[in-house]
């Protein structure tokens, strides 16, 4: 559950915050171990993190408050193909979701390589897993993954809207993802 809460934390440095991500990977372990000076600084930091996003968009009129979604459109079909079972917490499901957001940001040409294989590396050094096949037991079918993405809260005008990154702490909202190239990501990361 630590791990999983982690996956949020996490989150804030890739939304917006750059600096905060750069504290994460220094101080992640330590945190995960028990630090509790650094468990407060990250809630502080997630806390003003949050409370900045909304203020910006307090009635969700701008599109803003949406970054704070970063991961979750993935992370929502994974839970929900997993029956919302033990076999997948909610912070697991961001975190696979965070990694494929800034996968899918590097094949659609908006960010570097190196930002996806960073936040990939560091969520495996925290223990968390990063792509469909570190989910235990079988999942449905890549249209049928892109099918529960489709029930998500998000989705409008019946366009999936994901957050994705032009860099580490430089996400954005978009609804302009090729359908083709997201069944190649999943098909790719279930692969291994």
């Amino acid at each position: 559950e630590l791990r999983a809460g982690y996956a949020e934390v996490v989150k804030y440095g890739l939304i917006d915050d750059p600096a905060f991500f750069e504290w994460c990977e220094a101080n992640g372990a330590a945190l995960l171990a028990g630090d509790e000076t650094l468990r407060a600084e990250a809630v502080r930091r997630s806390v003003e993190a949050k409370a900045r996003v909304v203020a910006a968009d307090e009635r969700e009129t701008t599109g803003t408050r949406a970054l704070l979604n970063l991961g979750h459109t993935f992370g929502h079909a994974l839970e929900a193909a997993t029956g919302y079972s033990g076999r997948l917490l909610h912070g697991e499901g961001v975190a696979i979701g965070c990694a494929l957001a800034f996968d899918l940001s590097a094949r659609m040409g908006l960010c570097s390589q190196e930002a996806p294989s960073r936040v990939a590396q560091h969520l495996r050094q925290m223990g968390m897993p990063a792509r469909l096949s570190e989910i235990p037991g079988d999942l449905p079918d890549d249209a049928a993954l892109v099918a529960l993405m489709g029930q998500d809260k998000k989705v409008l005008d019946g366009r999936l809207r994901f957050v994705l990154a032009r860099d580490i702490g430089a996400a954005f909202v978009c609804d302009q993802v090729p359908g083709d190239l997201l069944r190649q990501l999943l098909r790719e990361s279930r692969d291994g």
